[in-house]
This record gives structure tokens, sequence and C-alpha cells, in this order.
């Protein structure tokens, strides 16, 4: 149900972001204070940010009622979808904001994957258990799974990831109509090699730590 379908408004804020662990790897939500009221934001773009809370200006581009469930629980919320955010500052998430996000939530990556129909659901077939002989080799098998990539596999990795923003600068502006997955990728990575996201130009930095290196 729409709330409001009214052309874009800038509307002054605090977005309160809290990162949540759940079953695909960490997940970040986000609530919008305002003086019209708060909102939930489960925008792509969020993924490239850290806990916290983050003070600007928000362009709203549409209002609108979404109703959840979680496991046994399940209500209604009225989220925000921000069109634009120009961050003015940020700072660490305290215990009285993360409160704010306590209630369990969908990963929205869950929400734009498609249900599975209900003919392609399977019933768990019960399996014998191995001998020692295959239980040897099974585990040997998953051993190598664990092998480090080589430099040159790693960098083939890094460019399919980043594709046409590879080779990395010091400097890295993601595309955040990107998929989740893939922004939560490009990010994980993106701290592996060093760099730290900056609300206010949107971008990530390499350190100046690493670029020494």
């Amino acid at each position: 149900m729409n709330i409001t379908e009214h052309a874009a408004f800038i509307i002054s804020g605090k977005l309160v972001v809290r990162t949540i662990n759940g079953r695909n790897g960490a997940f970040n939500v986000g609530l919008l204070e305002t003086t019209i009221g708060s909102f939930s934001v489960k925008d792509r773009e969020l993924e490239q940010y850290s806990a916290g809370t983050y003070t600007g200006q928000f362009v709203i581009g549409r209002i609108f009622m979404h109703s959840w469930s979680y496991g046994a629980n399940s209500g209604s919320e009225i989220r925000v979808r921000l069109d634009a955010m120009n961050i003015d500052s940020n700072n660490e998430l305290t215990p009285d904001d993360e409160s704010k996000l306590l209630p369990p939530v969908n990963d929205p990556l869950e929400e734009e994957l498609p249900a599975k129909p209900e003919s392609e659901k399977t019933t768990p077939i019960k399996v014998p258990p191995l001998s020692a002989k295959v239980t040897k080799t099974v585990a040997a098998k998953r051993s190598t799974q664990f092998i480090v990539p080589t430099p040159a596999e790693q960098d083939a990795g890094d460019q399919a990831l980043f594709g046409s923003l590879w080779p990395l600068g010091d400097i890295v502006k993601l595309d955040a109509t990107a998929s989740r997955q893939t922004l939560r990728q490009q990010k994980a990575r993106l701290s592996q090699l060093g760099y730290d996201f900056i609300a206010q130009q949107q971008h990530f930095v390499k350190s100046a730590t690493d670029t020494l290196h």
C-alpha cells in the first residue's frame, strides 16, 4: 500500500545504520529519523556503510508500507526509498540508537529472491552412514577448498568482481545500483585491501598506511 506518490523531496535527518549477521552473512538495515517521523530504510546503498549514525540531508523518493515476517514474528513498517544522501557528519553507533533497530528483520536480500515453488521443494532423504574409507576421501576433498589462491588467481577474481573499476585506484566509487550480493562482496574485498568508506563523499578511499606499503 502506497502512502505517498508525490515528487521526491529533501529533508534533514539522522540515519541510524545497524549491521546484522544473518544466514547470508552480514547485512545492513537503517532507520531514518526526521521531523515528520521515523522510517525504515533497506536500500541497497546501505550495504556500503558501516554501523553508525549519519546526519545530513536525504532525498526521499517514496514512502510506502511494507509487511514482513521473520520466523514466528510478523508485522509492518513504513519504509522510505532514498534517491540521494548528502552526509554532513557521522558517529559511532550508540547502545540507545542500536536499540531502535533491535526487532528481528529479514535480510533485504531474501526479499529480492524469487520464492521457490512448492513443486520444486524436495523432501529430505535419509542417507546411510559412510564407511571410514569414504569418509577420509570426502574429508581430503573438502580440505582442498581452503587452498589459498595464487596472486594471479586473486587478481583474476578481483577483476571479475569489480569489472570496469579494476584495477582499483586510491579512490573507488561503487555502483549503488548493483545487486546487494555484489555490493557486499565488493565492500568486503575493499575492506581486506585497506579501503575505508567516506560517507560524505560516497566513495571508498585507500588508507594512507596501506598506500605506503
